[in-house]
């Protein structure tokens, strides 16, 4: 029975690959999805915009605000939505349960069917994203107060709606809520000034099994290291932190997430990247060509990883289109995140899990006729003096089309 002995050995690798393959299998990451900005002077329409995520398979995406009109077109769509939850209402949210109850109500109730027959023309909820870079200098400690108090009113109103079980709440954090001496992700915490919100917030997810919520963006971070560690590239320098060599800026700062949440108390939380990306135009290395490398290494790089530690449940890529309407106050570049261009066409191939097909553009997009402005042209005339009309005049009639 000597021969028994290899056919022993051969079953047994054999079974030692399936297992290895359902472990990373189970690691992969939940979904790629996109940010659907509403910035545009001229939106698209949003049944084809809908219709661009669906020929593109792209599976959730993220809105920063309820707007009605994309709610419908989304409805019965099979995307699903993280549904933002804006700076402005807080205040409101957090004074008044009716409110919350109100916002839920018009939000995610009316679009959420129930009955036979519903699931193909129910609106798919996963997360309620409440504020938008809630700890950035640039708010100064305002909403701070807030927060907890417009999550728990919004929790009581799903609850009262019976959807606290599959819609959760979470928090968008901007980088700069963590602070390291060294740089390093092992000496990453939050930052002291924020500790107790923080805290409150993280208790909060915790409670309801919620992930954390951050922006992870290499563009507007690579100059302190390489475009090379930045773009995912072989020949990119590694950087050692306690035995362990980081081949790029992604995995650094998602370690320094890691890091700060361990230090926090909660180191078993799950990690959703709620914006990264890279733009196409406005900045020094904003092109084309790199926002394809950058977002390709990305998506590529997420399916190699297989330590559950190390990798975010969601991936969220700014974004969908170009919005001209963005703040440039951080620079030009803050309109051109895109993967498309304003009027829904590919800048360049990117899987989104359309597989080995070219992305799908809009069709029969309708563009306005040029026009010119002239309430626009005579208080420009009227502040610069009349030497400036020539110029003027061919500038209204280009910009205002």
């Amino acid at each position: 029975m000597a021969f028994q002995k290899p056919i022993h050995t051969a079953v047994f690798r054999f079974l030692l690959v399936t297992l290895i393959v359902l472990v990373l299998a189970a690691v992969k990451v939940e979904g790629i999805g996109v940010i659907w900005g509403m910035e545009a002077t001229h939106p698209l329409p949003p049944e084809k915009v809908v219709q661009l995520l669906k020929s593109n398979r792209i599976p959730k995406v993220r809105l920063l605000d309820a707007r009605p009109e994309i709610l419908r077109s989304l409805n019965g769509s099979g995307v699903t939505v993280t549904l933002g939850l804006p700076n402005s209402m807080l205040p409101t949210l957090n004074s008044s349960f009716k409110a919350a109850v109100n916002w839920v109500h018009e939000n995610l109730t009316q679009f959420v069917s129930s009955g036979a027959g519903a699931s193909s023309s129910r609106l798919l909820f996963d997360y309620i994203a409440v504020g938008d870079d809630l700890f950035h200098g640039n708010h100064r400690g305002e909403l701070h107060p807030l927060v907890v108090g417009a999550a728990e009113n919004i929790q009581k109103a799903l609850l009262k709606a019976n959807l606290a079980e599959n819609v959760k709440l979470v928090f968008p954090c901007s980088f700069d809520a963590l602070v390291s001496v060294s740089g390093l992700p092992s000496k990453t915490r939050f930052r002291r000034d924020i500790n107790v919100t923080m805290i409150q917030l993280l208790t909060f997810l915790n409670r309801h099994q919620s992930p954390f919520f951050i922006t992870i963006s290499p563009f507007t971070s690579y100059t302190n290291f390489t475009l090379d560690f930045a773009l995912f590239r072989e020949t990119s320098h590694p950087i050692n932190d306690t035995h362990k060599n980081y081949t790029n800026l992604f995995d650094l700062r998602f370690d320094a997430v890691v890091s700060a949440l361990s230090a926090a108390g909660f180191p078993k939380m799950g990690i959703v990247v709620s914006e990264t990306g890279w733009p196409s135009d406005g900045a020094p290395n904003a092109t084309p060509d790199l926002a394809k490398e950058f977002n390709t290494g990305l998506i590529n790089h997420l399916d190699t990883i297989s330590s559950t530690t190390s990798k975010p449940l969601e991936v969220y890529i700014s974004s969908l289109y170009d919005e001209d309407n963005r703040s440039i106050s951080t620079g030009d570049f803050q309109r051109h995140w895109g993967i498309f261009t304003f009027d829904g066409q590919a800048k360049y191939e990117l899987n989104l899990g359309q597989g080995s097909r070219k992305l799908a553009n809009i069709k029969d997009v309708q563009y306005l006729q040029p026009r010119c402005n002239m309430i626009k042209l005579w208080e420009a005339v009227d502040f610069q003096g009349w030497d400036y009309l020539p110029p003027l005049i061919h500038l209204w009639i280009v910009a205002d089309s």
